[in-house]
């Protein structure tokens, strides 16, 4: 979500922060960059896996669980979800500890909140996973070097915590919290990206926003009012080795030789032996690195980085990886215009640039046009089921929404995006394909409003976020408004559901019958 300077998720933000800011902002939208040729590409069937979730922004398959998903609900709870019957079982309820939900109140757009989980590779023997969720602060000590300036505080902490299931495989149990392993004091309510992941070589990837605000600088009043954004180290947390705000990080959750003795830093992240770097840092100059997967064949870490005004972009991630920002946004040059009078925000340009370019930025490997084509790209999954015969081996993801119907939504008018070229290693641009029926598909299982009146684009789904089962199936994560509370009544919205992808026309889900002698006899 933008989970954005627009939600976390979400773009087109530039009307959320007209709205917020004291005077308004100068936006020029005029140039429009690398546009989608609309529903060029596969048409898509979906299966109804499960409805009535709340706000779900990941999902994630438990070690020894191969047919429960457990999904992020951005307002505190953790779902299991038997993927064969639908059923739902409360594991873990986080809303104590998150911070309220809703920037202007609840049922308002917000991108904090409860925002990533990850299992442990051993989890089924040992119980433990992780989550990463935006609490109030209170005057707790940041275990990462602050950002703030003396005397200010942040709008809340990120917080990295170890939990422990009272008995795997038995989602009804429960668990207990553990530890805390990373505590941030992150600026504005923006940008907070949050997903967690472990990699194929054991180790914690954690993505984390640039901080919030506009521009990543000091002084931007277009969202903020005077003095304006502060906790961006004047000019940018992005290119800067000295604080973990717009980074990939990558630690050992079994070591101890990190901050407090929390976790570990591993000998070979690249920053180690750099003077002032923090060690944790796996990759560096992005945005808010919302949503991130590893393609499951080749091992490689995959970014939905959210955009500004202009452009959203997807990245393979590398090691030691320097991807621009906020000296670029995607291939372009980002002219961070935000304390000019009047405010006016960043934008991207072909030149000319304000400032030098350094050689070895590396530039996404596709990207599209924020605003025009969509508000904030959610990153998604590469393809390896086996229904699908078509998409084996794209990469698969989407736009939150077309539509951004700031503070309340609805936002339902997502769409859904697959690369053309399959291999995702070295320079160039992918082309973006939109699959085509989407809209059709939601009428036809009735998740759509017929009472809504007509718009510029047909209704389709809020895109929150995407799940992969162990076999390679992609399962897209939606919601008929973005939000999570009834904004007149403030009580809660279970309006989310999960949606297989399937090719058009498919009479049989045939991975249903799939007898995988699993051990998972629970019948949940």
């Amino acid at each position: 979500m933008r989970l954005p300077l627009r939600l976390a998720p979400y773009s087109a933000l530039a009307v959320m922060f007209t709205l917020l800011a004291v005077t308004p902002v100068v936006a020029d939208e005029s140039t429009i960059f690398a546009p989608i040729p609309p529903q060029t590409g596969f048409k898509v069937q979906f299966k109804l896996v499960a409805d009535g979730l709340r706000v779900p922004l990941k999902g994630k398959v438990a070690p020894g669980e191969p047919h429960r998903m457990y999904i992020v609900s951005q307002t505190g709870e953790l779902t299991a979800v038997n993927i064969r019957n639908g059923k739902k079982t409360l594991f873990v309820d986080l809303s104590s500890r998150i911070v309220p939900v809703g920037i202007l109140g609840p049922g308002s757009f917000d991108e904090r909140g409860f925002l990533g989980v990850a299992f442990h590779p051993h989890y089924a023997h040992n119980g433990r996973f992780y989550t990463y969720q935006s609490e109030t602060f209170a005057g707790q000590p940041p275990t990462a070097p602050s950002t703030m300036p003396p005397g200010t505080t942040p709008n809340h902490q990120n917080v990295l915590s170890e939990w422990k299931a009272f008995r795997p495989g038995h989602p009804e149990m429960g668990a207990m919290f553990v530890r805390d392993l990373i505590r941030e004091d992150h600026p504005q309510f923006n940008h907070n990206a949050g997903d967690i992941n472990f990699g194929p070589d054991g180790m914690l990837y954690i993505g984390d926003g640039d901080g919030g605000g506009a521009d990543d600088q000091d002084g931007d009043t277009s969202i903020n009012p005077p003095p304006g954004v502060i906790g961006h180290q004047g000019n940018g947390n992005g290119q800067k080795l000295n604080t973990i705000l717009g980074k990939i990080l990558r630690i050992d959750v079994d070591g101890h030789n990190g901050p407090g003795g929390n976790y570990g830093i591993p000998h070979d992240n690249p920053f180690v032996h750099t003077p002032g770097a923090l060690g944790e840092i796996w990759a560096y100059g992005l945005r808010n690195p919302y949503r991130e997967s590893f393609d499951t064949a080749t091992g490689a870490l995959i970014v939905g980085d959210v955009g500004q005004n202009d452009i959203e972009e997807v990245d393979v991630i590398v090691k030691g990886g320097n991807y621009g920002w906020p000296l670029k946004e995607g291939t372009k040059c980002f002219d961070p215009a935000g304390t000019d009078t009047p405010p006016v925000e960043g934008f991207a340009t072909d030149g000319p640039c304000p400032h030098p370019i350094p050689a070895g930025l590396i530039d996404p490997i596709a990207q599209y046009d924020t605003d025009t084509e969509g508000v904030s790209v959610i990153g998604g999954f590469v393809y390896h089921g086996r229904q699908f015969e078509q998409l084996r081996g794209h990469y698969v993801f989407g736009d939150f929404t077309r539509i951004f119907n700031f503070p309340n939504g609805p936002d339902n008018y997502g769409r859904l995006f697959y690369l053309q070229q399959k291999n995702l290693h070295g320079p160039g641009l992918r082309d973006i394909k939109e699959f085509r029926g989407v809209a059709e598909e939601m009428a036809r299982l009735g998740l759509t409003d017929p009472n809504r009146p007509a718009a510029a684009f047909p209704q389709s789904l809020a895109v929150m976020g995407w799940a992969q089962d162990l076999k390679g199936n992609v399962y897209v994560l939606c919601s008929r408004t973005g939000r999570g509370f009834d904004a007149s009544s403030m009580t809660p919205v279970h309006d989310a559901f999960m949606l297989k992808l399937l090719p058009a026309g498919c009479d049989h889900d045939g991975d249903d019958d799939d007898d995988d002698h699993d051990g998972d006899h629970d019948h949940d």
